[in-house]
């Protein structure tokens, strides 16, 4: 009976143990996207870069994205952990009239917008350790 009660406990013991683990997303990994807005207005906490990540390149009014993040700091950088799909597109938006926190549909008319590109194509970023990518933008390209 003892013998029972020790298996018992040592199964008890190592249930608890693995259900504390953290299991990682297998194929999962990180992006890093970092943000310099170079039009007229400051970046801070009032006027963020709004970082999105989506896992189609065109994003339209009504594309929902697999996350989003904020910079509060020109040259800022937002990191994406354990990002399971892939690959993934990097939509960026400045909140030039502090009025869009990204968490209620697509920005208002006229805010400028960016995305990386490539030969006139967005970049698709696989996450992983080369899973990094710069977008630099300005007031030129805006929202519809």
């Amino acid at each position: 009976m003892r013998k029972a009660l020790a298996i018992c406990a040592a199964l008890g013991a190592l249930t608890v143990a693995a259900s504390a683990a953290v299991i990682p997303i297998v194929g999962a990994g990180d992006v890093t996207v970092t943000a310099t807005y170079k039009g007229t207005g400051p970046v801070d906490e009032k006027h963020k870069i709004l970082v999105f990540l989506f896992d189609h390149p065109m994003p339209t009014a009504d594309s929902r994205p697999l996350a989003l993040q904020s910079v509060a700091k020109n040259g800022g950088s937002a990191t994406f952990t354990a990002v399971a799909a892939s690959p993934v597109y990097v939509t960026v938006v400045y909140d030039e009239k502090s009025n869009y926190d990204g968490q209620n549909g697509p920005p208002p008319a006229g805010t400028p917008i960016s995305r990386p590109m490539k030969a006139g194509k967005p970049v698709p970023i696989t996450p992983g350790p080369t899973g990094r990518v710069s977008v630099t933008f300005d007031d030129s390209q805006r929202w519809k």
